[in-house]
């Protein structure tokens, strides 16, 4: 397994990961967004207004991408969050997950020290993150779609 960072020759790759894990983990809507997510990582541009740097990596295994995470520094704050974290469904369980989440939390921790951690996630994978640290800060029912909630969480250190 090697994790590095996002090219353009990776878009496919990671919109399959996504198209793989909707809709069970992420809105069909989601898909154009993540779509216009990796458009600008390709082009060096900020992809949210609330972004002052993007940064975006691959999970790769024999040349093959089967995961991609990131995150993005918040202008004029202290807090980073964490960006477009997956495994393509068919590698669930596999420690890869847990594997680039370390690398992006690794990253972080010795490139932007002082910054707090944060994420929004899905009511469903709030126990992984939990699991390294994370806790719940707000619940908005039915935010993504009628079944999936947008959970905020912040790493406690």
């Amino acid at each position: 397994m090697n994790i590095r960072p996002y090219t353009a020759t990776d878009h496919d790759t990671c919109m399959e990961a996504m198209r793989s894990n909707t809709p069970a983990y992420f809105a069909e809507d989601e898909l154009v967004m993540f779509d216009r997510w990796l458009e600008a990582q390709e082009i060096g541009r900020l992809e949210h207004p609330v972004s002052e740097k993007e940064v975006y990596f691959i999970l790769e295994e024999d040349g093959r991408v089967w995961g991609c995470g990131g995150y993005l520094l918040v202008k004029d704050t202290d807090e980073i969050f964490l960006a477009w974290g997956m495994i393509h469904s068919s590698k669930h369980k596999k420690g890869w997950g847990k594997a680039l989440l370390n690398f992006r939390i690794q990253h972080i921790s010795e490139n932007h020290p002082d910054r707090k951690i944060a994420l929004s996630t899905t009511q469903d994978i709030v126990p992984f993150f939990e699991k390294y640290g994370f806790v719940i800060t707000q619940v908005k029912p039915r935010y993504y779609s009628s079944t999936l909630d947008r959970v905020e969480m912040e790493k406690r250190t």
